[in-house]
């Protein structure tokens, strides 16, 4: 069967999260067959609408600081394209690199529909160079979660350092079945040890769920699967050992609102402020 991974973006930022995510992509890369673009976004609006209230009226004077705070953050920005090539080229991957003017949620998501998989940080400093080291962090990771169509894998600092154990929380939504559906294909090059965890659901529910779970990841190749039916919620989960043994945590995006509104209840938001394990998300 032919890898479905074919297209891998991943955004690129002066950041650990990032060189964290490359690494990660080149895995994957190396798995699927797959080329992956990195995108680097000069943040124009936002610097200049941080400068002409600093500066005021005077025309000429911000122009000029303008164009300074732009080089500026180019200059990073190549860096960043740079390292992103060199880490490629070392992992022996195909890959091209891109850069755009504007805002970056805006132009990321413009890209996002051309590619299988975004791989992004965990947390995001696209704005680096009007927000210092802090960079609007996480702001650009929930605006890519709230409107993408193509499914997100969100790493860490360290990214996905082993890819043996997941976890699937399901609950039988359209948007958990869209997140199973979509792993499944990304899992395919991989033999992971899966467990659909549904919690919170009468046990008639729950096993209608996870035995239809079990049989689509089985027509899909994945034999190695595990269910689990708790009384609780899947929040609760977190307060359990059990969480940390997992390499990574495939989930469902409910919400048009990502950050008021969480999927779930807020499992995916309490893992996405943890920011130590990775996740898989879809709509």
């Amino acid at each position: 069967m032919e890898n479905p991974i074919k297209r891998i973006l991943v955004p690129l930022d002066p950041s650990l999260y990032a060189d964290a995510a490359t690494r990660t992509a080149c895995q994957i890369a190396k798995k699927h067959g797959s080329e992956i673009g990195g995108v680097a976004v000069l943040d124009s609006i936002e610097i200049t609408s941080c400068i002409v209230p600093e500066i005021g009226p005077y025309y000429p004077s911000m122009i000029d600081a303008v164009q300074k705070k732009k080089d500026h953050a180019g200059h990073i920005l190549e860096d960043c394209m740079n390292r992103f090539a060199d880490t490629c080229e070392k992992e022996g991957v195909k890959h091209f690199e891109t850069e755009w003017e504007g805002l970056p949620s805006k132009k990321l998501l413009e890209s996002s529909i051309f590619y299988d998989l975004v791989v992004i940080g965990l947390e995001t400093f696209f704005h680096f160079e009007t927000k210092g080291k802090n960079g609007g962090q996480g702001r650009c990771l929930s605006e890519l979660l709230d409107r993408t169509i193509t499914p997100v894998l969100a790493v860490p600092a360290k990214g996905l350092e082993k890819s043996e154990r997941v976890l699937i929380a399901f609950d039988g939504s359209l948007s958990s079945a869209r997140a199973l559906q979509d792993f499944s294909r990304f899992a395919q090059p991989f033999d992971f040890d899966i467990t659909v965890y549904v919690g919170g659901e009468k046990k008639r529910e729950a096993d209608f769920l996870l035995s239809n779970a079990e049989a689509f990841l089985g027509a899909h190749g994945h034999s190695k699967v595990k269910l689990q039916h708790e009384p609780e919620p899947i929040g609760s989960y977190l307060e359990q050992d059990d969480i940390k043994s997992f390499d990574l945590v495939v989930a469902g995006i409910h919400s048009k609102r990502i950050i008021k509104d969480f999927f779930v209840g807020s499992f995916t938001k309490k893992l996405i402020e943890m920011k130590t394990k990775p996740l898989f998300l879809s709509h």
